[in-house]
């Protein structure tokens, strides 16, 4: 008679250990002999996960939904206006400039597409992306550690994915390359265990994919390579075969950005992606040396290990690998996994807190893993059932108290509310009002001109930009270009005679110069004198906007109109 495997395995006899490869997934061993009360624990323990894992979901749905109206931000306002171009036909880099590569632009027009042009059809979208993480997230960690962890792994991801003081609350690039990358990593362990060529490509399309969302997915494609050849070379130490089926793994990470730069080649903007994405992108990645990097480190580090219960957890998974050998059989995934997590925040040494949103799925796995090995460390040494599921146990208390703590934001803030407290001195609630305004002045196909760092507002009104520089940042940062940005912006102006130009005295919204080249020591009063000369050459003063939800200085939105 065949005996049903347990679903938590007991200790590995050390020859079972041995049999193991390193990216092969754990088999469970059959018990011949195991007593009725432990299938009937098994059995529970089985519903109990699953019955979480739902209610953890529904949960998280529960305050995405409410929160749907929250207004967008000006990273979310730049992927929503690419997205609604590209709905309309028109290809990135043509209306909209930026550095960032264009696979978040394409997501945004997906979810638009299925959830229509709004920001509650963006919230959803969301919604969808970051359950599908969920889900990802649990399906890696079961793989690895087994039901429990990776139900402990995925609820603790929900409670990681909405935080506040992360911005996880926001449709970020880093959401999408962390889902990239989790896909991309599972199909990564059954290409090794299986041996299955069409298990790598995909593997590797999921992490070019990673990449193509924003450059700093590059790291997890990193980690592919570098993992999948340690771990095939322990298996098979040939070079043909490593050479031949990592050709195979590269071609996957490679294709998604070779077919983007044919289509945009297609589209006539080839130019202006390499542009934006390699030259200036070279050029910001320098703007910041290291000790600037490490003042924003140390600004920024203190709002990250929250909830403190998941991020200790997290820290006790870690020291499982000396003492569980179940843990051990995966350290080298694990540890490396987390290691690139934590190298994608570095590019550009800036550590803004939506950055850190790729490390959260190697949290909330090492959390699963400190509860999941505990749980086995007691059960594997008989301890009474009460003393074995003190882990389990610790897990549900741990949840709702993070839950509980979290209430007031998490089930109590209006949507307004919510983002004055993610964004107390941006004023991004007053990008509806002046888009409301400029819909009522103006037809579909006039143009318009926002002289700030804006880009949602082109979004909510539904207006083409007369010039493809979304933000006024790059124009004043210490970095080369500077001064050709200042004189392009100052051309596609003038030559597409928008019908409104839109200016704020928020400084913040345009940024400040530092340490400018001696040959010019102050450009960043050259795109002011031009502005203010051309609108009062060409334009009148129609409405001025005051920001109500600015915190610190009364400020204003300007609406001028061509005379």
């Amino acid at each position: 008679m065949i005996t049903k495997p347990s679903l938590f395995p007991t200790k590995l006899a050390p020859r079972e250990v041995q049999r193991i490869s390193m990216g092969s997934e754990i088999s469970e061993p059959e018990i011949s002999a195991v007593p009725l009360k432990r299938s009937h624990a098994d059995l529970r323990l089985r519903y109990f996960c699953y019955a979480v894992l739902v209610t953890a979901m529904v949960i998280f749905a529960v305050v995405r939904v409410r929160l749907r109206n929250t207004p967008l931000q000006r990273d979310e306002g730049e992927y929503a206006y690419a997205g609604q171009l590209m709905l309309q036909g028109i290809p990135p880099y043509q209306l909209a400039y930026n550095m960032k590569l264009p696979g978040t632009y394409v997501a945004y027009a997906v979810i638009m597409a299925a959830f229509g042009q709004t920001v509650a059809g963006i919230r959803i979208g969301m919604l969808v992306v970051i359950l599908a993480n969920t889900l990802l997230v649990f399906l890696l960690t079961r793989r690895l550690f087994g039901l429990l962890a990776g139900t402990v792994a995925a609820t603790f991801y929900t409670l990681l994915a909405n935080r506040w003081s992360t911005l996880a609350l926001d449709g970020h690039a880093t959401h999408f390359i962390a889902l990239a990358a989790l896909a991309g990593a599972i199909l990564l362990l059954d290409a090794i265990s299986t041996q299955r060529k069409t298990s790598l490509f995909f593997s590797g399309l999921c992490f070019g994919l990673a990449f193509l969302m924003k450059q700093h997915g590059i790291t997890f494609a990193a980690f592919a390579v570098l993992f999948w050849t340690w771990s095939e070379w322990k298996q098979s130490a040939s070079w043909r075969r490593l050479i031949s089926r990592r050709s195979i793994l590269t071609a996957g990470i490679v294709l998604p950005y070779l077919i983007t730069c044919l289509l945009l080649w297609h589209a006539g903007v080839f130019r202006q992606f390499w542009f934006w994405t390699v030259h200036y992108g070279a050029a910001y990645e320098k703007i910041l040396g290291l000790s600037e990097g490490w003042k924003q480190l140390k600004t920024t580090l203190p709002l990250l290990p929250r909830p403190a219960i998941i991020w200790l957890l997290a820290g006790f998974g870690l020291t499982s690998f000396l003492w569980s050998e179940r843990a051990r059989v995966y350290r080298a995934f694990v540890l490396s996994f987390t290691f690139f997590s934590i190298l994608a925040v570095f590019p550009g040494l800036y550590f803004r807190p939506h950055y850190f949103l790729v490390i959260l799925p190697a949290v909330a796995m090492l959390a699963g893993l400190g509860i999941s090995a505990s749980y086995e460390y007691l059960r594997e040494r008989n301890f009474l059932t009460i003393v074995a599921v003190i882990p389990i146990v610790f897990f549900v208390l741990s949840y709702l108290s993070v839950l509980r703590g979290q209430r007031i934001f998490l089930f109590r803030l209006s949507p307004i509310a919510m983002d004055q407290l993610m964004y107390p001195e941006d004023g991004f609630p007053d990008a509806v009002t002046i888009s409301d305004y400029i819909r009522s002045h103006t037809a579909e196909n006039d143009r318009i001109a926002v002289l700030a760092s804006e880009p949602e507002i082109y979004f909510y009104s539904k207006r083409h930009s007369a010039t493809g520089y979304m933000y006024m940042y790059p124009m004043l940062e210490k970095q080369k270009f500077a001064l050709q940005m200042q004189s392009g912006t100052e051309q596609e102006v003038e030559q597409s005679r928008p019908r409104l130009i839109i200016y704020t005295d928020n400084l913040f919204k345009w940024g400040c110069a530092k340490e400018w080249p001696e040959s010019d020591p102050d450009p960043g009063m050259n795109i002011f004198l031009w502005m203010h000369g051309y609108l009062d050459a060409h334009y009148d003063l129609m409405a001025e906007l005051p920001m109500r939800s600015h915190s610190i200085t009364p400020c204003s939105y300007f609406v001028y109109q061509r005379r």
